[in-house]
């Protein structure tokens, strides 16, 4: 009897374990969270996602053609500024330098023409030889062109520096109390009403794009992820390494075609671009992440009742990009997971990432 007892309670504690087992695993699977998406028919060929930045089309370089020397900066990397503004001023002292020349010469010339005068006069009653007459004209003209290239220089001679335009300043060399580089730009600006969105595509897909084509752009400087339609204008033709993925990639151009506000040369850009295939007919396109492919076949996982879901064979044919056209299996309104994995089953609980109270 006493070993009957024991055998018995060893069964129930054994079942036990096994329930507490069983509980915990089918716990821990419910656990698990999944992104789920709604089918819709749409039109399209699939979509590229792509990263870029911010450029300008038109960059204007500020020079001077005199080694001044920089008496006050206004400004500094990164300011906006609007046309007239004053971006420096630079010392007086090779304008009044010039200024003292110019009136040396304008003293010799007033001498050079009273002597010429006087000359002149003599020359009448036969006082002077016209060979002295003709040296001392010579010699006013030399002093008159000095004169006019003194006038020359003097204007040529800057006292400040305008903006010549609406725009940021993208760069600043000149530094207060030096002489400027006649041979570089004393600062840039970017014409931040000509800019431009310059995109790395992977060039296996190139070959997906068209001039025209219309895209949606999000500045990661908007947190709500707010877009903004754009145009490509300008599809390269040389590859380069990408400095972000490392793979090959070629420069796409593209041109806003809203103004997207508060955004600077050198803002980082998201890009979609939803390729536009032959067929005029919406159909339900999915993300090539949602399919698994078992024996040949594609399957995907549908999210049904109490978040239960189920394993569903489909016919899809995959797209450039990253979507796939389903031709059979869904329908307009099915749920499916966007982001299985092959440890689901069928008959498994979810969590949907996209629901915050379950």
């Amino acid at each position: 009897m006493k070993k009957k007892t024991i055998l018995l309670i060893t069964i129930v504690i054994l079942l036990a374990v096994l329930g507490l087992w069983k509980y915990y695993k089918t716990t821990k699977k419910e656990e698990k969270v999944y992104s789920t998406i709604e089918i819709h028919k749409k039109q399209g060929n699939g979509y590229i996602e792509a990263k870029g930045k911010v450029e300008v089309n038109d960059m204007i370089s500020v020079f001077v053609d005199k080694p001044l020397k920089v008496k006050e900066i206004f400004v500094k990397e990164g300011d906006y500024v609007e046309k007239g503004q004053i971006l420096m001023t630079f010392d007086d002292l090779s304008k009044n330098k010039l200024l003292r020349s110019m009136e040396k010469e304008k003293l010799q010339l007033q001498k050079l023409r009273r002597n010429y005068e006087i000359e002149m006069s003599l020359e009448k009653i036969g006082g002077a030889s016209l060979n002295s007459l003709k040296d001392m004209r010579e010699e006013i003209r030399l002093h008159e062109l000095s004169l006019e290239e003194l006038n020359e220089d003097f204007r040529k001679t800057a006292s400040e520096i305008l903006s010549p335009a609406n725009g940021t300043i993208s760069s600043l060399t000149a530094q207060e109390n030096y002489l400027v580089n006649t041979d570089s730009p004393l600062l840039k600006i970017a014409d931040l009403s000509n800019i431009k969105i310059v995109l790395e595509i992977p060039e296996y897909n190139v070959r997906y794009l068209k001039l025209g084509e219309k895209l949606s752009l999000a500045p990661e400087i908007f947190e709500e992820k707010e877009s903004f339609s754009g145009e490509i204008i300008r599809i390269g033709k040389i590859a380069k390494v990408s400095s972000i993925t490392s793979e090959n990639i070629l420069e796409v151009e593209v041109k806003p075609l809203e103004e997207i506000p508060y955004i600077v040369p050198g803002f980082k850009v998201s890009a979609r671009i939803q390729l536009q295939g032959d067929k005029e007919e919406k159909r339900i396109l999915i993300p090539k992440t949602a399919l698994l492919e078992e024996n040949g076949s594609f399957y995907v996982f549908l999210v049904g009742e109490e978040q239960k879901v189920s394993k569903i064979v489909v016919e899809a044919e995959i797209l450039s990009g990253k979507e796939a056209a389903i031709l059979k299996g869904l329908k307009e309104g099915d749920i499916i997971i966007s982001n299985p994995d092959v440890s689901l089953k069928e008959g498994d609980r979810i969590l949907d990432s996209n629901k915050k109270d379950q």
